[in-house]
């Protein structure tokens, strides 16, 4: 079953399918083909089922009230209490034909559990029956899958957690340059009502089309009482700040900050583009295509958690919700609402995850090769919009540098010097957590960023939709390569997915310098993966 299919701005058309047996969608089943304007099949990404089909999925499908024996043994899965018995837990049956319904009465879920009968390849490559379960949790939103005889095959949270860290856009943090009056509010093309103005409705608020900024540091429940921003008939958005003092004293300066920051974003992405038929986060769509009514849900100085910063990123047409953190690692303590370096990673968490295996799948970037590209994208956004015409390729940059005094998180800071960071791809081998694997895949892109700057140079203007220049180029061949990846990639499939991405835009004219930087650091011709172990290869392609 076809579930999404649009074309790009350059002329690519990208579909997704699901794999459909005796009538149920195969949870990790999916088909992506990339077409180009002449017709031409240019890549795809298959994870079908291969074997032989079942006889049948009546019988779950005829009962759905078996769907709270799937959620009973997910909430044991995570150790959280179900808060109710499971036999007072009332089942709403969906008016579609699949067989999905809706458990509510659940203390810990507000808004129900979605449950639809689906089958699973388990990873024995055995096909399972069972249930899809999605589950907002505030602090998780689960997305899993639960057999037919309650066995937990698959948990993914589509809460992205990052360990990092705003001003005007290309200025990093408060120590990376002075707070400035901005007065844009997005492009005709971008944002063609501005920032506060949803069609049908106007706000005076952190209220936007694009996004929802609110202060959550009274850790509000229920989101849409949080207290937001106001600026006025104005739209004055001037709060004091005084850094020396803790963050509870310019909680409104902090609501604008994201409110800024996140819009243009919004805007960067979507010139380059993430718009709304590729599955990006608008209340309203103008009647472009796309799913609607997913506006992001920003939380400033939100009482969730500390020293951190999460994005969840639910299907098109959900709303996304991103959150930000205080940190305690200065005194006094320094908020991540004044970085936009981290705010940039968390946004593109949901840029990624949108794009990659199309805008109804949340589920494509949850390997643990996968997902650290997920983190490496975020920093490679970040060290994008921080670069100004006085940087060059000996400059190097840190993630997190605002809240770490001076620090970077990472192992190393971003650089082209192998000496500074000696990070490979081989270097994959030791490590198994997400974030770490992310540093790599950044630091290799790290050089292809550099290196098309080097031949393209550099223009201020992230706005326009102008590629011409080398970190604009880098944005939108980022995009394009999302879209065309297959589902849960790896190193190698993305690097060629960029490759391809460069072909399709500009005819391969970035070949060579996009080859020698993913070579420098081990992904080049002759890198390999086979049996779980990454090798380096240092060989370009002839001519190169």
């Amino acid at each position: 079953v076809v579930k999404d299919t649009y074309k790009s701005s350059n002329e690519v058309t990208h579909t997704y399918l699901k794999q459909l047996i005796n009538g149920k969608e195969v949870f990790n089943g999916d088909f992506n083909i990339n077409v180009n304007k002449g017709g031409k099949v240019i890549s795809y990404g298959n994870s079908f089922y291969k074997g032989a089909a079942p006889k049948s999925s009546s019988l779950i499908a005829e009962n759905p009230g078996k769907a709270t024996d799937a959620v009973d043994a997910l909430f044991k899965h995570i150790q959280v209490d179900l808060g109710v018995p499971k036999e007072k837990v009332s089942v709403v049956e969906g008016r579609s034909t699949d067989g999905s319904a809706t458990l509510n009465g659940i203390p810990n879920v507000p808004n129900g559990v979605q449950a639809v009968p689906k089958y699973i390849q388990n990873s024995n490559g055995e096909l399972v029956l069972g249930w899809e379960l999605v589950a907002d949790l505030d602090e998780n939103w689960l997305n899993g899958f639960v057999s037919a005889n309650s066995e937990v095959v698959a948990l993914h949270d589509w809460v992205h957690d990052a360990s990092y860290n705003v001003w005007p856009i290309g200025t990093n943090d408060p120590e990376d340059g002075s707070r400035q009056v901005v007065t844009s509010q997005g492009t005709p093309t971008t944002s063609p009502k501005g920032w506060h103005d949803q069609g049908d409705k106007q706000y005076t608020t952190t209220t936007g089309n694009n996004v929802i900024a609110y202060d959550n540091s009274g850790f509000n429940l229920i989101w849409q009482l949080a207290p937001r921003a106001e600026g006025g008939k104005d739209l004055k958005f001037d709060f004091p700040i005084d850094l020396t003092k803790e963050p509870s004293t310019y909680r409104n300066a902090a609501v604008s900050q994201l409110f800024y920051t996140t819009n243009s974003l919004h805007d960067i992405y979507y010139a380059h583009g993430f718009d709304e038929v590729s599955g990006n986060f608008q209340q309203n769509n103008f009647g472009k295509g796309g799913k609607q009514g997913d506006a992001l849900k920003a939380a400033a100085q939100d009482r969730a958690g500390t020293d951190n910063a999460d994005f969840a990123t639910p299907p098109d047409g959900q709303q996304p919700r991103m959150r930000m953190f205080i940190w305690d690692t200065t005194t006094p303590k320094r908020d991540g609402d004044f970085d936009n370096g981290i705010i940039t990673h968390e946004y593109t968490h949901g840029l990624s995850t949108r794009l990659t295996g199309g805008p109804a799948n949340s589920n494509c970037l949850n390997s643990n090769e996968s997902g650290g590209m997920g983190e490496g994208w975020g920093d490679v956004m970040a060290f994008i919009l921080r670069t100004r015409k006085e940087h060059t390729r000996n400059t190097d940059f840190g993630i997190g540098n605002y809240i770490y005094k001076g620090k970077t998180i990472r192992s190393y800071p971003y650089s082209t010097n192998l000496t500074t960071n000696p990070e490979t791809y081989a270097t994959i081998n030791q490590f198994n957590e997400v974030h770490d694997i992310g540093e790599i895949w950044a630091s290799i892109l790290y050089e292809v960023y550099w290196n098309l700057i080097d031949k393209n140079g550099f223009n201020a203007d992230l706005t326009s939709g102008n590629h011409d220049a080398g970190n604009t180029l880098l944005i939108r061949l980022l995009i394009d390569s999302f879209k065309l990846q297959p589902c849960n990639p790896t190193f190698i499939q993305s690097r060629d997915a960029i490759l391809l991405a460069d072909t399709q835009l500009t005819g391969g004219a970035n070949k060579c310098a996009i080859w020698k930087g993913f070579a420098k650091r081990g992904l080049g011709t002759d890198a390999t993966d086979a049996g779980g172990k990454y090798v380096n290869g240092n060989k370009v392609p002839e001519g190169c």
